[in-house]
């Protein structure tokens, strides 16, 4: 833990220059891998987890916190983007560098090794399979599309608003399930690196399997992504509403309705990336597998 600390300490200049916040998910998840590892290998999946998370939440408690001030003064859309792409901006680039810590690590570490590290995320990627696995043909594929798109989409607002819960319980709370999106994400590109992986020519799968498998995944996941950021600064503003002002006071009522906003936005940008996902990233994995 006080490893983390000072970590946190020393990357912390991070916050102004949104874009290093990519390799400091990248660092944080390498550490957190090799911990893991070391320490818990029998069980080390969600500990993994909890390692890439535990850095970052002081560091986004506080933004939150400031942020909140900021949504008081908010007097219109335009207000609204402005105030909050700059935090979205930063969850995004940590989120791709955790991604890419955990995709190239499957991808490297010998496989028994990394299906262990990985077993919980592989199940979730298995029974994420087994759904759509009776679409064996283009026609029935199809016929499923409608389901699949509700099913994904119902999922998702359900994760939208688990966000939005954690973050109001605890200002960063949210960056749990951020941390096991991003891990997942990056086993699914390590596994499809492995597919490309063939006589020994592992540097060219790396290659093209994760700028590939980016290409797959982001194409839906950065509107799904920023969706769940979003609900979780929605969550921050209601939990500092509640208690920095008075409940029934006019800067509580604006912050209220602010995050309400958050959140209709954050439902419409989780059915644009359910229609993205089904329309268009399948046909993408089809077409260069």
């Amino acid at each position: 833990m006080v490893l983390f600390v000072v970590l946190e300490y020393l990357l912390g200049y991070e916050i102004k220059k949104p874009a290093h916040l990519f390799g400091t998910g990248f660092f944080y998840t390498t550490i957190a891998i090799f911990v893991s590892a070391v320490l818990f290998f029998h069980a080390p999946s969600m500990v993994i987890v909890t390692f890439m998370t535990l850095p970052t939440v002081y560091v986004f408690t506080n933004i939150l916190r400031k942020k909140s001030l900021q949504e008081v003064k908010v007097k219109s859309l335009l207000d609204l983007v402005n105030v909050n792409i700059d935090v979205v901006e930063m969850y995004t680039f940590l989120f791709l560098g955790m991604v890419a810590g955990v995709a190239v690590w499957f991808s490297l570490l010998p496989a028994d090794m990394a299906d262990t590290l990985m077993s919980e995320q592989l199940f979730n990627l298995y029974s994420i399979t087994q759904i759509t696995a009776a679409a064996t043909t283009p026609t029935a594929a199809q016929a499923m599309a409608s389901d699949v798109f509700l099913m994904i989409a119902a999922n998702n607002i359900k994760l939208v608003l688990l966000m939005a819960v954690l973050s109001f319980i605890f200002s960063a709370g949210a960056l749990f399930i951020l941390s096991w999106n991003a891990s997942v994400v990056g086993v699914a590109i390590g596994m499809l690196v492995r597919r490309l992986s063939t006589s020994g020519e592992f540097i060219p799968a790396i290659m093209r399997g994760i700028p590939l498998g980016f290409a797959y995944y982001i194409l839906h996941l950065i509107p799904e992504v920023i969706a769940y950021f979003i609900a979780a600064i929605a969550g921050a503003l209601i939990s500092s509403a509640m208690m920095r002002y008075d409940p029934f006071g006019a800067k509580s009522r604006k912050l209220i309705q602010v995050a309400m906003c958050l959140l209709l936005v954050s439902i419409g940008l989780i059915l644009l990336a359910a229609g993205i996902e089904i329309n268009l990233s399948r046909e993408i994995q089809l077409a260069f597998t």
